[in-house]
């Protein structure tokens, strides 16, 4: 497969951003004192909950053999969440898979990179418990990623080079964060094929000299306007995990006979990786009070790692008198599941709400997934999220770059209006269960779009890499 592997596309950078990322470069190379020239011992440990995946650290011991890199970085959950769905698939077909995440390499390049993660996560939370001016301002900043930012990018990239040195350049590398891809594309890999999250297109998102893989038609036009090389992009899909993927149809099916036997609607609500949706999800449980203590509505509350959010959130099922169950272990979490499938009559047997929490950030964002299969109806911002095979109610974004993940699942028919208050959100609830219908609707739509293979992305992104 031929594109093009001109640095920053061969475009040239405006004078002005180029003097700035020179300046932001040498900046951070002497802040935290960056030193091109020494390798960073890399070696692999199994990953405690995925079979089959190696997790790659900074340390003496094993190396990285043949097989599929998988690159990523652990800034909120939905990178994560994207390289699950690769590295599920590349294992169900018995690739030796490596995850490798930016922030899991000990090092200050890693710490640079985590530096910015936080504000990040600080601004996310800001504008979604503030709203209003913040909210505001917070969405232009993500909605607007340019080509200078591009190019910021790639200079800095050079800088982190040492991340990905000590690596065989020789493997197929799939990445899911644009830095990942970048610095891939800086240490010498050749095969380097770029997952871009979201359905906005942003310079910023691309890796230059690398395949670009994007999940819609509508994301790809948009590239291909801005001036991106038709040879570095390809639609593939939306990025799906393997389980959720061989799944779907028979998961939808049950999700019907649920919906027609008048079963108890299972609302699947995650807190994302900022834990920026406290304030929206105390509202909702207010508002969802009588539903749930009549056994009408069932809550399962994924909130990841987030100590202070679960902590606020028991408080508040206290103060309303709402009973709860919390399950805080993997080992936990999979006896749930089993307990708990949508083909089971079990649902009296659930309490009103129950509350997940894990202590480490691949527990926190992979729960999600697993939950997926025994839910109705996703709840959650239009993330990542946005692009699974089942029923989605909408809350309020984080960041102007994921409206357009709303708009697409809404026209797909699978999902619903972005509710920007909670008492929308209750609305809809409310219509879930009382309006048998919009359920019905929105699980033939995606079985439809099951066979046309819209969910197959990641699968694709795999097979793709590997034939390079």
């Amino acid at each position: 497969m031929n594109w093009n592997k001109e640095p920053f596309f061969g475009w040239k950078p405006p004078l002005f951003s180029n003097q700035i990322a020179q300046i932001v470069s040498l900046g951070i190379r002497k802040m935290y004192d960056l030193r091109r020239d020494e390798d960073i011992p890399l070696t692999t440990v199994d990953s405690s909950i995925h079979k089959g995946l190696k997790l790659i650290h900074k340390g003496e011991g094993p190396k990285v053999g043949e097989g599929l890199l998988v690159g990523s970085v652990r800034m909120g959950y939905g990178h994560h969440r994207m390289a699950l769905s690769v590295h599920s698939h590349s294992i169900a077909k018995k690739i030796p898979t490596y995850l490798h995440d930016l922030l899991a390499i000990d090092s200050p390049e890693a710490r640079a990179i985590g530096d910015v993660d936080g504000l990040y996560s600080y601004f996310s939370r800001l504008s979604s418990e503030m709203g209003g001016p913040i909210e505001w301002a917070w969405g232009n900043i993500t909605n607007s990623g340019n080509d200078s930012s591009l190019y910021l990018s790639t200079i800095l990239a050079k800088e982190y080079k040492r991340l990905m040195k000590n690596l065989p350049q020789s493997n197929p590398v799939v990445t899911t964060y644009p830095l990942n891809g970048q610095i891939a594309y800086e240490s010498g890999f050749k095969k380097v094929v770029h997952m871009i999250c979201d359905n906005h297109p942003q310079f910023y998102l691309l890796v230059p000299g690398a395949l670009n893989l994007v999940q819609t038609e509508s994301n790809l036009n948009g590239f291909l306007k801005m001036g991106v090389p038709r040879e570095n992009l390809e639609v593939a899909g939306h990025w799906v995990s393997e389980d959720i993927l061989k799944n779907v149809m028979e998961d939808s099916d049950l999700r019907m006979k649920r919906t027609k036997n008048r079963s108890p609607k299972r609302f699947l609500i995650p807190i994302g990786g900022a834990g920026a949706q406290k304030g929206y999800l105390t509202e909702l449980l207010q508002l969802s009070k009588d539903m749930l203590l009549s056994g009408e509505f069932k809550f399962m509350i994924n909130l990841g790692d987030h100590e202070h959010v679960y902590t606020h959130i028991k408080e508040v099922l206290e103060k309303l008198g709402i009973e709860y169950e919390s399950i805080r272990s993997w080992s936990d979490l999979r006896e749930y599941t089993a307990n708990n499938k949508l083909s089971d009559k079990s649902d009296s047997k659930l309490k009103p709400v129950t509350l997940f929490h894990f202590m480490t950030h691949s527990e926190a964002f992979s729960a999600t997934d697993v939950l997926i299969r025994v839910s109705d109806v996703l709840v959650t911002k239009p993330s990542e999220l946005a692009f699974f095979p089942v029923p989605k109610l909408f809350i309020r974004r984080v960041g102007d770059h994921e409206e357009k993940s709303a708009l697409y699942s809404l026209d797909l028919g699978e999902g619903s209006v972005e509710c920007r208050e909670p008492s929308h959100a209750y609305d809809l609830m409310i219509m879930f269960v009382k309006s048998p219908d919009v359920s019905l609707r929105m699980n033939e739509c995606v079985i439809s779009c099951a066979q046309k293979g819209i969910y197959s992305g990641s699968k694709k992104a795999v097979e793709i890499a590997m034939n390079l």
